[in-house]
C-alpha cells in the first residue's frame, strides 16, 4: 500500500527536502506551500498523515491543526508538526490541539521516517478499532448509525464538489417466511449470506450497511445513473441465483431494491436520500418484487 502524505511547508528548501525523502520511500507526496488550503487539499487527496510546519504566514501551523481536528473528514488525519522550536509551551500546545508528534529542523531523514512510520501505524490500528465496533455483529456490514454517518458525510461531499450519488436501500422478499418456515437460526444464516452477495458485487468505494432487520443500504459514490443501476441489477440476480442451503434443501432468495439518484447539480441532504429511496423501495414492493425501482433527483426536482 502507497501512504498518501501531505507536507504543507512554505519553505522551498525544507519542502524538497521532506518530498525527496518521501518519495525515496514510495510515499505518495502531496503539496502545499501555505496553510490557507490545507484543509481543502487533504480532503480532496484523502491523505493518510500530513506534515505540517507550525511557522507559515497568514494561517500558521497551529491555527490549521485546529482546522483539520475540528473536520469530520479529516479529524482522525495524524498531523505531524514540523518545527525549529522545540520550547515546552509550543509543543504542549500542539499536542493540545491534536497533533501526534513533531520533527525537529534541521530535518533529518531517519527521525522523518520513523515518527511517520509509528503515526502510520497508530492510524491503522485505530482503523481497526473503530471498524470492529462500527460493524453489525451478525453480517460484519457497517452498522445502522454508521451508515446513516457515512451517507450523510458523501451526501455533503457531493454537494461541495457537484458530484452524483446514489443510495440504495434493499429488502429481502418474504423474509418472515424464511424465519417462520426454517426458524430464526437459517433466517440469521441467510442474513449474513445476502451481505456476503452485497458486499462481493459492491465495488471497493461503497458503503454497504446494514439498516435495520433484513433491510440494507449501500451508498454508491460518484457514479452515472447507468452504472448504479448495473450495479443494482448485478447484486439483484446475484442474489436471485445463489443457491441458500438450509439443511438439506435448496432456499430462493430474492431481493427488492429501491434507488435514490442524486444527479450531480441536484440538492439533496441525506434525509432526502433515505425518504426517496425507501419509496423507489415501496414501488419495487408493490410491483411485484425481485426488482429495482429508482427515483432520480434532478436540479429541478
Amino acid at each position: 500500500m502507497s501512504y498518501k502524505i501531505l507536507v504543507v511547508e512554505d519553505d522551498e528548501y525544507n519542502m524538497k527536502i521532506l518530498k525527496k525523502i518521501l518519495k525515496d520511500e514510495n510515499y505518495k507526496v502531496y503539496t502545499q506551500s501555505d496553510g490557507k488550503d490545507a484543509v481543502e487539499k487533504a480532503k480532496w487527496a484523502r491523505v493518510d498523515a500530513v506534515l505540517l510546519d507550525i511557522m507559515m504566514p497568514e494561517i500558521d501551523g497551529f491555527s490549521v491543526c485546529q482546522l483539520l481536528k475540528e473536520d469530520p473528514e479529516t479529524r482522525d488525519i495524524p498531523i505531524i508538526m514540523v518545527t525549529a522550536i522545540t520550547e515546552g509551551e509550543t509543543l504542549k500546545r500542539a499536542f493540545e490541539l491534536g497533533a501526534f508528534d513533531y520533527i525537529k529542523k534541521p530535518i533529518d531523514r531517519i527521525e522523518v521516517l520513523a515518527r511517520l512510520s509509528a503515526a502510520l501505524e497508530y492510524s491503522e490500528q485505530q482503523k481497526k478499532l473503530q471498524d470492529m465496533a462500527m460493524r453489525d455483529g451478525l453480517t460484519g456490514l457497517y452498522t445502522h448509525t454508521l451508515l446513516l454517518e457515512l451517507l450523510e458525510k458523501e451526501c455533503s461531499k457531493a454537494r461541495r464538489y457537484k458530484t452524483s450519488l446514489a443510495f440504495l436501500m434493499i429488502d429481502i422478499d418474504h423474509f418472515k417466511k424464511v424465519n417462520d418456515t426454517y426458524g430464526h437460526r437459517a433466517g440469521d444464516m441467510i442474513l449474513s449470506l445476502v451481505a456476503d452477495t452485497l458486499e462481493i458485487n459492491s465495488r471497493r468505494s461503497d458503503v454497504v450497511g446494514r439498516y435495520g432487520g433484513e433491510e440494507f443500504g449501500i451508498v454508491l459514490q460518484d457514479i452515472s445513473y447507468d452504472n448504479a443501476w448495473i450495479v443494482c441489477e448485478r447484486i439483484r440476480s446475484s442474489v436471485e441465483n445463489f443457491e441458500y442451503r438450509i439443511g438439506d434443501k435448496t432456499v430462493k432468495i430474492t431481493i427488492s431494491i429501491g434507488m435514490a439518484y442524486k444527479e450531480s447539480e441536484a440538492e439533496a441532504d441525506f434525509e432526502k436520500m433515505i425518504t426517496t429511496a425507501d419509496k423507489a423501495l415501496y414501488q419495487a414492493k408493490k410491483n411485484g418484487r425481485n426488482r429495482t425501482e429508482s427515483i432520480v433527483l434532478s436540479r429541478l426536482t
